[in-house]
């Protein structure tokens, strides 16, 4: 699987790529952190995860955070198979991370995916 590099996608005259496990992980970034009528096309691609930045913490809030995650990647990223109870949620101070045990589908290996779900600068 290959994929164009973000945030630098162009040398020169060529179009960088990456590709199998680095493709799948900048993959599963885009569609986290994207939020949801931001794609020109597909205004469905992405999560409403900015929209609970402000809420209370509680039990709830972190289940429809999961249940946001689980549902993009189970729409976005064919490439991965993942359960709701392989996602859970932390936090460290003001950064939220998602933890996600997904088995990805190019070589079948078990991976950890520890994204910062506060992100705000570049990839």
């Amino acid at each position: 699987m290959y994929s164009i590099q973000f945030p630098r996608m162009v040398s020169n005259t060529n179009a960088l790529l990456v590709q199998d496990h680095e493709a799948t992980v900048q993959n599963l970034k885009l569609a986290l952190l994207s939020e949801k009528n931001t794609l020109l096309g597909d205004p469905y691609f992405g999560t409403n995860l900015k929209r609970f930045t402000y809420e209370q913490n509680n039990q709830i809030l972190r289940d429809l955070v999961i249940d946001d995650i689980y549902t993009a990647i189970i729409d976005f990223m064919p490439q991965i198979r993942v359960s709701r109870s392989d996602i859970t949620v932390t936090s460290d101070r003001a950064k939220i991370y998602a933890n996600i045990r997904a088995t990805n589908l190019i070589d079948y290996t078990t991976d950890l995916y520890n994204i910062n779900l506060t992100e705000l600068e570049e990839m």
